[in-house]
């Protein structure tokens, strides 16, 4: 991409990540198309873990301390639904009352009953992602397998008039992933959603999850460029382990456990991330690595090159 140097720049900083994914659980109540959660949930890594209350406190208390003025977004998605967690929303209001910074929820949309929502609401977090990927029922459920598509559309039209009536600050947001089983609704989708007076529909590149699906993202031979995560966005997952990347199901991209010892600050600036920058700059990577044959790079957008999620984030704190 002309003008476009990699590394820290606009949104992205080289003291602390500018976002951090959490993710709570890894148990799921859908089994996507193109999702990999069905398989890793017959894998041996899956072990249904959820993530401790106290580790992640620890985490909102090193964001508040070390992040303030570089983290813009604590984002709650990954390899789970997180509103499964039974903790989830102790987890969503420490975060919305300490971390100093903008705090989202990605859901699958099936427990956003009354009362979660009123929860959600009173908590005051700053936005509630809801992942649709259809506009019809027939569509819906090819790729939302076990989803209820009238009572999960019924729940997003539900929490958009509870806002409404509450004059809440919340943003509510509804998103796409565009694939071949539903890349004739996408028009008819981002306009119907709009019409109901959602703040942003996103519609997402698909991914391959780091190889574990093989859905084709693109047939271009585009030169390779680097991934941005590296310079983005460290994961928590439920295991309370550290890793650089939330395609990566199989754990190939974990790097440590969290804990005092190796924190979020120190490992962002350790020798590790310093490596792994360099072989996605170089686009040599070690035997084996996890990054080698990803494809999702395609999928992702610098910065000044392209509209990303950051950038709706980005644009919803300025206001």
């Amino acid at each position: 991409m002309v003008g476009i140097k990699y590394g820290f720049y606009d949104r992205l900083t080289a003291d602390f990540p500018s976002q951090i994914i959490v993710d709570v659980t890894e148990n799921c109540n859908y089994a996507c198309a193109h999702c990999p959660h069905a398989n890793f949930a017959q894998s041996s890594v899956f072990t249904g873990a959820q993530l401790s209350l106290s580790l992640h406190n620890q985490m909102i208390d090193e964001v508040k301390a070390y992040g303030r003025a570089c983290t813009q977004q604590i984002r709650y998605t990954a390899n789970g639904e997180p509103l499964l967690h039974p903790q989830i929303f102790d987890m969503l209001e420490y975060s919305v009352n300490n971390s100093g910074t903008f705090v989202s929820l990605t859901t699958n949309g099936s427990l956003l009953n009354e009362r979660n929502c009123d929860k959600l609401l009173n908590i005051n977090i700053n936005l509630i992602d809801v992942s649709l990927d259809a506009n019809s029922k027939e569509t819906y459920e090819k790729i939302r397998i076990n989803g209820d598509f009238d009572r999960v559309k019924e729940n997003v039209l539900n929490l958009i008039n509870i806002k409404k009536e509450r004059k809440a600050a919340t943003k509510i947001v509804v998103s796409f992933v565009v694939q071949p089983l539903n890349l004739h609704e996408a028009k008819q989708f981002e306009e119907y959603w709009y019409s109901q007076g959602v703040d942003y529909v996103v519609m997402r590149k698909l991914h391959t999850a780091a190889g574990a699906n093989h859905m084709h993202i693109s047939d271009n031979d585009e030169q390779r460029k680097p991934c941005i995560y590296p310079w983005e966005r460290i994961v928590l997952s439920a295991k309370g382990e550290l890793g650089f990347c939330p395609n990566s199901w199989e754990g190939k991209s974990t790097i440590c456990q969290y804990d005092e010892k190796n924190s979020i600050h120190k490992l962002w600036k350790s020798d590790i991330y310093a490596q792994l920058r360099n072989e996605h700059l170089n686009n040599q990577f070690q035997s084996g690595h996890v990054c080698t044959n990803c494809e999702d790079w395609k999928a992702m957008n610098w910065p000044g090159a392209g509209r990303g999620y950051g950038d709706m984030i980005k644009d919803f704190r300025n206001e």
